[in-house]
């Protein structure tokens, strides 16, 4: 049976993000009620014009503090569906990690969590799939893996669907972070050197793909634990040259003689069967998307 979106109140944080301004966009279609957390409404972003025109409702808040979260509670009630995108949490008086879905305690009908393979670190094996170990070795994979078993906890308690989708890089337009993608981007488009330093390969999605595979995780709405990629792999070399030719950039690529990194390439067949989906976007186009966003936007 799918869940209806159409009309349902759906609470998301990192709304104003990458990924959250795109699944705005793609849930104001289909006429859901938003609640739309972020930290700072001076930067909405992508998301200002449904602000402004009241399609959206925007939560200013900071859910890795508890009294910011505490003075929205009353915007809350009766939320049918609830997206955390955020990577935000927060350690209590006792080191014991928390999250914001506690001050939810109302009749829930769902939860996404948007994880990230970066919960699986090195991996034993690949393509890595769901029932590989998890090992994170840095502060966000751990952050994930926190919100993972909070929110597997909360949800077992009171009887929610939980869909956990573990997120390969994501390559398009309204890439903000400091991965490699948009780091060497913005220095092809200056023309300045690029340096390698590291030999592994990564698995990555299109953002276009990854809005598709939650939009039918979000209508599934079932107990779920599914890796979301492309399932094939480019090392860091290979990015770097796709990024200067389609730039077509004056960028020279200097090696460094000491490399950092492992492979990781995930197993995406779960999601495909569950969701019924294939990505269909190439990493060539993800770049070219984001060499052209870059080039029109104020962020070089």
């Amino acid at each position: 049976m799918t869940y209806k979106i159409s009309k349902k109140k759906i609470l998301i944080t990192g709304a104003t993000g990458q990924i959250g301004s795109f699944l705005i966009e793609r849930l104001v279609n289909e006429n859901a009620e938003i609640f739309a957390v972020g930290r700072n409404k001076k930067e909405l972003r992508e998301i200002q014009p449904f602000v402004k025109s009241k399609k959206i409702k925007f939560l200013e808040c900071n859910i890795t503090n508890e009294k910011s979260i505490k003075k929205k509670s009353k915007f809350l009630n009766d939320i049918d569906f609830f997206i955390h995108l955020s990577s935000g949490y927060r350690f209590d008086s006792s080191n014991s990690m928390t999250s914001n879905h506690h001050t939810i305690e109302h009749d829930l009908k769902g939860i996404l969590f948007a994880s990230s393979v970066s919960i699986y670190g090195k991996p034993e094996y690949l393509p890595v799939d769901e029932d590989c170990s998890l090992n994170p070795n840095h502060f966000y994979g751990i952050g994930k893996f926190g919100a993972e078993k909070i929110l597997q906890s909360f949800a077992l308690k009171n009887k929610i669907p939980l869909t956990i989708l573990r997120i390969a890089a994501v390559v398009g337009e309204r890439d903000r972070s400091n991965q490699i993608i948009p780091i060497c981007v913005n220095k092809s488009l200056k023309n300045e050197t690029i340096n390698v330093n590291e030999k592994s390969s990564r698995d990555y999605i299109h953002i276009f793909d990854l809005i598709e595979f939650l939009i039918k995780a979000i209508k599934k709405n079932k107990n779920d634990i599914l890796n979301i990629g492309s399932g094939e792999k480019i090392s860091a070399e290979k990015i770097i040259k796709k990024i200067i030719k389609l730039s077509n950039s004056k960028s020279e690529i200097t090696y460094s003689k000491k490399t950092v990194g492992y492979d990781l390439i995930c197993d995406i067949s779960k999601a495909v069967k569950n969701l019924h989906y294939k990505p269909k976007y190439s990493i060539e186009k993800g770049i070219l998307d984001e060499i052209n966003w870059y080039k029109n936007s104020q962020f070089l």
